[in-house]
């Protein structure tokens, strides 16, 4: 599990950047959440076990909503 804030969106919701530095892709079934999300908020990062490119969790704590993504960087 990893804290954090997201400090930017780009592709309109496909790519989250943390303030960590960590760059994110979303699931693309999931990115007309994203793009609604303001930054700075609360980010919580797990790994989840499922065969999948899009293999973490992402959840906005702020809004307690739950996507899955891939780690770019």
């Amino acid at each position: 599990m990893q804290r954090t804030n997201l400090m930017a969106i780009q592709e309109d919701g496909q790519k989250l950047i943390m303030m960590d530095g960590t760059i994110w892709i979303i699931d693309s079934e999931r990115i007309s959440i994203t793009s609604k999300w303001t930054p700075p908020c609360g980010i919580l990062i797990n790994e989840i076990n499922i065969k999948s490119e899009y293999n973490y969790s992402i959840t906005n704590t702020d809004e307690d909503i739950t996507v899955n993504a891939q780690r770019r960087r």
